[in-house]
């Protein structure tokens, strides 16, 4: 019975179409529907190209993915799901004909791409979903603008993907996958001039862009990782639209500038001040590109790039997304007051309202789990729960319901939220939710933080009734850490920081951080005990 009402409870919140493209894919199978005759098409001289990423294939079928490497052994490895899924997948992306050094390694990139060709029967395998034939479709393109040559197979073999994902697009899934499929749909119907597929991918840009991109500039998934994969997506069609100015409707280019500066501002607020991401939701490094690349690819195409000034004391609210971002005298807190993600796509979201993550100078201190991987083991199940975030678990439950590898049943909501900054140039960020509340009872839980240039304070409050509760606190690893006599002392590269933990129930326990796929790290995470409804613990620090 709780099984059910845990489908019941997530599936409530999909769209009509959802479900009934689940039943149209079951029904009807994709096939290529045109055959390329040519002619071939014309490279654009005004293409801005920017490699991307790190050196991922070697000359030798040497790859690495998600941090693991392996010599590749072909055809057998295009579809062996060991050591994931998710690695097949990186291999069938293509992202090396975009990497550092890729110029050097045309040759190899031809002879890689001949072999997908040959090995990789229409329709079979990894390598035909459409997520993969979306990335595959745009990085070859985007690598053949770049210089890559390509002969009549291969640009016959994109063509027939292109056609052939026109019949696959993932609208049962909407989100980011709907959105790099009619992103790849837009560059091979520019590029190869078919009409059929430019008037889907337009069609469907022009409301997915309103829908996924919200007013504030985030991503509508609230994840920052995913969040610098669709900016990279908008700037990669802002390119295309220069590149062939007649192509693009003046309507579509014109939602792509509105949007890019909106989404450079909010990649900006919720990086820390080392540049690195943040880690809400499903977040982690190495998958997108950098902040640094992305924003000089932006300015490579005439954006303007604003970085904060992380002396002034400032409150960035993104009324949209719901994340807190504060800034005091180069220090960073970076606060979580958001819905879970989109109703009907909840698929990246953790359960991690109201937890925060804090830099001292360049320096991270509070860090959440991260992500190491996907799939459906007891790993990604534990970095997707309350339990792994600094934030207050009731009563062992998860704020939001999360379960299996990309569900969510019943949502926290934000009920209350506020933020002010002070005369003393102190920071306050309140908010609340109710993922603790229930019919039959459960709590709402408040929290405050209040922040300055040398102290944050965090103030927890639960109304109502529970059993037990604990607020936990996750540190950066490369932080020295003690709680010895009640004090708690943290010891960084350009700070000290302490905490008196008198008349609290506090501990010290191992633990890990994620901070990419495929690595795990050791930490340490302070738990604290609710005594009563109230905690408050102030942490203070000083700088070298």
């Amino acid at each position: 019975m709780r099984k059910l009402f845990l489908i019941f409870n997530t599936l409530r919140y999909l769209k009509w179409q959802q479900i009934y493209f689940r039943l149209v894919r079951r029904l009807i199978k994709p096939k290529v529907i045109e055959i390329f005759q040519g002619p071939k098409p014309k490279r654009s001289k005004t293409w801005e190209h920017l490699p991307l990423y790190s050196n991922k294939i070697d000359s030798q079928l040497e790859a690495c993915f998600l941090n693991h490497t392996k010599k590749l052994d072909l055809p057998a490895d295009w579809n062996n799901e060991s050591p994931s899924k998710l690695w097949v997948y990186n291999l069938h992306y293509f992202e090396d004909l975009l990497s550092n050094n890729a110029k050097e390694k045309h040759n190899s990139h031809f002879q890689l791409l001949n072999s997908w060709v040959d090995q990789n029967p229409v329709g079979y395998g990894n390598g035909w979903e459409p997520y993969p034939t979306s990335l595959r479709i745009v990085n070859i393109l985007k690598a053949w603008l770049g210089g890559l040559k390509l002969d009549a197979k291969l640009l016959s073999s994109v063509f027939t993907q292109a056609s052939f994902l026109s019949s696959d697009l993932e609208r049962h899934l909407l989100g980011n996958h709907y959105f790099v499929n009619l992103k790849a749909l837009l560059f091979a119907g520019v590029i190869f001039e078919n009409i059929r597929w430019m008037s889907i991918a337009e069609r469907g840009l022009l409301t997915e862009i309103p829908e996924q991109i919200l007013e504030d500039g985030a991503n509508f998934e609230l994840s920052p990782m995913y969040h610098s994969l669709i900016l990279l997506d908008m700037l990669d069609m802002f390119n295309l639209s220069r590149a062939y100015p007649t192509k693009l409707s003046n309507q579509l280019a014109s939602l792509l500038e509105k949007y890019i500066p909106k989404m450079l501002t909010f990649l900006e607020a919720m990086a820390h001040l080392d540049g690195g991401v943040s880690f809400f939701n499903d977040s982690a490094d190495g998958i997108a590109p950098t902040k640094a690349k992305i924003e000089s690819y932006a300015e490579k195409l005439g954006f303007e790039i604003s970085p904060h000034d992380s002396n002034r004391p400032q409150i960035i609210d993104n009324p949209n997304s719901g994340y807190i971002c504060a800034i005091a005298a180069e220090n960073k807190l970076i606060f979580d007051a958001s819905p879970v993600g989109p109703d009907y796509i909840p698929g990246h979201a953790h359960a991690d309202t109201l937890s925060f993550e804090l830099s001292i100078g360049a320096q991270r201190v509070f860090v959440n789990s991260g992500t190491s991987e996907y799939g459906l083991s007891p790993k990604r199940l534990f970095q997707r729960k309350t339990a792994s975030h600094n934030t207050v678990e009731v009563d062992g439950k998860d704020s939001s319901q999360v379960w299996g590898g990309f569900r969510v049943a019943n949502r926290a909501e934000i009920i209350s939220k506020h933020t002010e900054l002070k005369h003393d140039h102190s920071i306050e960020l309140l908010a609340a939710h109710n993922g603790y509340k229930s019919l039959f009872g459960g709590c709402i839980h408040a929290r405050k933080l209040t922040f300055s240039e040398n102290s944050l304070i965090v103030s927890d409050s639960l109304e109502r009734t529970f059993k037990y509760a604990k607020s936990r606190f996750y540190f950066h690893p490369d932080l020295v850490i003690s709680l010895e006599d009640n004090l708690l002392r943290i010891e960084g590269t350009e700070f000290t920081l302490h905490s008196d933990l008198t008349g609290k129930v506090a501990s010290l326990v191992d633990s890990f951080w994620y901070p990419e796929f495929g690595v795990e790290m050791l930490n340490k995470m302070l738990e604290l005990q609710f005594e009563q409804p109230q905690l408050d613990i102030v942490f203070k620090w000083s700088k070298h």
